[in-house]
């Protein structure tokens, strides 16, 4: 009864309130109604209602405006939320209705991803009137408004939304046919951003399929090929409950999504609804999920394992990778009088502290994948807490390797390891192994980033196999010597002399320390690191947007603790011919600086299947999707990348 005598003086109201404003129909708006975190109202594309020209039905909408930091859902809010509805079942002037969603934003916070709006949105509406309206003088459109708004709260939100339009005196004359609104426009450009078929501009999602606990969408271009996906996003919606779709990983010409909530293969059969959300097209299909080939992962895991292994292996001759040679040296050299089986067992101890590291490392970051949270590689360099640590450690460790701080040892690890003395098996060579591992992690050396980019997307067993495959390159050289440990006998016999390489190793330990106070400092203090010369900030679409108006882009992702940043950088980068040839080609220079945490970084990364650094990539008019450059750059594949990037100009020169 309440809500009804209160619809009855709405529309009393703006019965009064048409009558008095006739000559601004061209408006074609409702009153706003809400508080300060949202203002609704209805608004119409036509100034006027003509049942004839029409057909009966009114192209409006629902617009809405937020206060900063508060959002609205989507029709599938995702993890929380609810939709705005609308109900025009106490109106009789409308008979029934359809309310189209734009495309929506994901929001992601504490592990639990969200979709909606932010800012401003409308709605399209397409309202079918009731005829027998037709003969009066406005038709008055009154719906009830519910739904939820949030920012650090959420507010359930109840309003009763009211609309006028006039009708046409004559219907059928040119002179009196419904005109545009003032808000015919905002209107059409809410309908154009709706994901159909139409705005799909020739692409098709070819097929979804459950492979392990991913789900693993192909999608195909306008001429029926493969569409590799590098940005964008997708969602999934399902008539099964309690399912959770993460956020796409783009890799090998797929979109892979990992499911939660519930065992994935009992998706198989039903039926998906898919909103590809992408710069260049919006796309809605519905089709069925199919079973993926178990073959497919297994035959994508044994390269993989290849890829990881070498990759480890060539982590050992990485600038992240140099400090753990001294201590490495310093445990061969202390050989001289140790038996084969002493040698042996010391040089297992490292190899298990290193692949022990990794499966420690991989078993935290899949924890955290599985809460939801962004991972990447090295990102603990981000961390204050971790650097402060490891840089207290290298001091540590420079002063136990020339005998000025001797290390208490518990009874309990007196007994378990057997020996207290580095290079005879115990603690001390499992913790030089789980060092080695963690000063490897800022490094992506060749085949360390498409294996860490495969493992980062895959299934929670292929993530670890992997990174088992990759500690076992990495101890590869641990696991020789303890495999021929007679190779100890060439070296030279402990004397004198090893006293000042003690030293010598030690200083390299310091400086260690001194770079990880300097990154320390970077990562706690509020300035970004100075740009130098002609690079530019590099922003989310800026390299995308300057190469589509015809520009050449080179983007460097770097970080002041990444050394093979750095050594690209001192290699190729600062060459005076490579600046000579970038100023000749006018070269738009651009840095993304990922040494604090950035979420847009991380993000501009994994587009690309990416998840570590260094990270470089060429964009121009001839490769608007972007060239990405190797791990270890070389003048020669930076130069060549750079001519096909411009391909058509070069051409016509």
């Amino acid at each position: 009864m309440h809500r009804a005598l209160h619809i009855m003086l709405a529309v009393w109201m703006l019965s009064i309130f048409a009558g008095f404003s006739g000559s601004h129909a061209g408006a074609a708006s409702g009153p706003w109604q809400g508080g300060n975190e949202v203002q609704l109202r209805l608004i119409s594309a036509t100034a006027q209602y003509d049942s004839i020209t029409q057909n009966h039905t009114l192209n409006a909408g629902l617009e809405v405006k937020l206060a900063k930091g508060w959002k609205i859902y989507w029709r599938s809010p995702g993890d929380a939320g609810l939709p705005p509805v609308l109900d025009f079942s106490d109106n009789s002037a409308v008979t029934s209705h359809q309310m189209l969603f734009p495309a929506p934003a994901r929001f992601s916070l504490f592990g639990l991803d969200t979709f909606g709006y932010g800012k401003h949105v409308i709605f399209p509406l397409t309202l079918d009137i009731n005829p027998d309206l037709s003969s009066q003088r406005q038709i008055v459109i009154v719906a009830g408004f519910s739904g939820l708004v949030c920012a650090d709260i959420c507010i359930p939100v109840e309003e009763t939304l009211t609309l006028a339009v006039p009708v046409s005196n004559i219907s059928g004359q040119a002179s009196d046919q419904a005109r545009p609104s003032d808000h015919a426009f905002a209107i059409a450009q809410a309908r154009s951003a709706v994901p159909s078929q139409a705005t799909g501009n020739g692409y098709q999602v070819q097929s979804v399929q459950i492979i392990g606990d991913q789900l693993v969408v192909t999608i195909h271009d306008q001429a029926g090929g493969v569409y590799s996906m590098r940005q964008g996003d997708i969602l999934i919606e399902t008539a099964a409950e309690g399912y959770g779709f993460a956020a796409p990983v783009f890799r090998e010409a797929k979109s892979h999504i990992a499911i939660t909530g519930r065992d994935a293969t009992a998706l198989i059969g039903n039926m998906a609804t898919l909103t590809i959300i992408h710069p260049t097209f919006l796309l809605e299909q519905t089709i069925t999920i199919e079973t993926g080939k178990a073959s497919s992962m297994l035959a994508a895991i044994l390269p993989m394992m290849v890829l990881a292994f070498i990759g480890g292996l060539i982590l050992n001759i990485m600038p992240c990778v140099l400090p753990v040679l001294s201590l490495k040296l310093t445990s061969i050299l202390n050989q001289g009088n140790a038996s084969q089986a002493q040698i042996r067992r010391s040089f297992l101890m490292s190899a298990a502290g290193i692949i022990l590291s990794f499966m420690m490392l991989a078993g935290g970051l899949l924890g955290m994948r599985e809460a939801g949270l962004a991972i990447g590689w090295g990102i603990q360099f981000q961390n204050p807490y971790f650097l402060a640590v490891m840089a207290i450690l290298m001091i540590g460790f420079a002063l136990m390797m020339i005998d000025k701080v001797m290390l208490p040892v518990p009874d309990f690890a007196r007994r378990w390891s057997g020996q207290l003395k580095t290079g005879h098996g115990g603690w001390h060579d499992l913790a030089a192994g789980a060092l080695a591992t963690i000063l490897a992690t800022p490094c992506s050396a060749p085949f360390v980033g498409t294996a860490i980019a495969f493992a980062f997307t895959a299934p929670s067993v292929a993530m670890l196999i992997i990174f088992f495959a990759m500690g076992g390159g990495l101890a590869t050289p641990w696991l020789l010597v303890a495999l021929f440990p007679q190779s100890a006998g060439y070296l030279p016999r402990p004397g004198k002399w090893l006293i000042y390489i003690r030293y010598v190793l030690a200083i390299g330990l310091l400086i260690t320390a001194a770079w990880l106070g300097y990154v320390l400092s970077v990562v706690i203090s509020d300035s970004q690191s100075p740009l130098s010369g002609d690079w530019q900030q590099w922003q989310p679409g800026l390299a995308e947007e300057y190469a589509r108006d015809g520009n050449i882009v080179l983007v460097d992702v770097t970080a002041d603790w990444c050394l093979t940043c750095k050594a690209n950088k001192f290699l190729v980068l600062d060459l005076g011919r490579v600046q000579d040839y970038l100023d000749a080609k006018n070269v738009i220079l651009l840095q993304a600086d990922w040494t604090k945490p950035d979420d847009d970084i991380l993000t501009y990364l994994s587009s690309f299947g990416r998840y570590g650094i260094p990270f470089n990539i060429v964009y121009g008019p001839d490769a608007i999707d972007g060239i990405i450059l190797p791990e270890l750059l070389t003048v020669d594949a930076m130069f060549e990348s750079i001519e096909i990037a411009d391909l058509k100009t070069n051409f016509q020169k």
